[in-house]
């Protein structure tokens, strides 16, 4: 399974369909926020694809005229893994990921896919690390796909999470 995972694209729909026709054998889009209403758009248009999405703190107004309902956050299964989907705001990731990392531990999750900062991040983080103040018991995967919309760097960018033989396989991508 792959999944392609967008953040903050901030207005610029025609990016997600520049991400789509790219990898047009993706099983799934996952939205984490800053954007809502591009990745309703992109739902209506392709509905033949997974989908799964989570508000960001500038889609407040945007929920009003979307057809779909968005929380905060998402708890998902990816084969044997648990996936925790937030934008991060409420987090405060763009001071750090420690306290967004040790509520995802909280909520059981293997892996972490947030935005709100506009950087590409992938990180691993072995069982036994101690973040916070918290021992991991198992490993967790931190991934941020960075923004397609407004990137700091000026380079749209885009993730892809990718289940193969059991193993999770994270990438960073970018549209010229």
């Amino acid at each position: 399974m792959t999944a392609i995972i967008l953040s903050d694209t901030h207005g610029m729909s025609h990016r997600i369909e520049q991400v789509l026709s790219l990898n047009r054998r993706a099983d799934a889009l996952l939205f984490l926020g800053d954007g809502i209403r591009d990745f309703s758009e992109t739902i209506i248009s392709s509905p033949t694809r997974l989908f799964g999405g989570v508000r960001g703190n500038c889609d407040s107004f945007s929920l009003l005229t979307s057809n779909y309902s968005f929380s905060d956050e998402l708890l998902l299964q990816m084969g044997a893994y648990t996936v925790l989907m937030m934008h991060g705001h409420r987090h405060s990731v763009k001071s750090g990921t420690d306290a967004a990392i040790r509520y995802a531990a909280s909520r059981g999750a293997d892996v972490l896919l947030y935005g709100h900062t506009h950087i590409p991040e992938e990180r691993y983080i072995p069982e036994g690390s101690e973040i916070g103040g918290i021992r991991l018991t198992r490993p967790m995967y931190v991934f941020n796909p960075g923004s397609l919309g407004a990137p700091i760097d000026g380079i749209p960018h885009f993730g892809i999470m990718e289940l193969r033989q059991g193993q999770l396989l994270f990438s960073h991508g970018t549209l010229s």
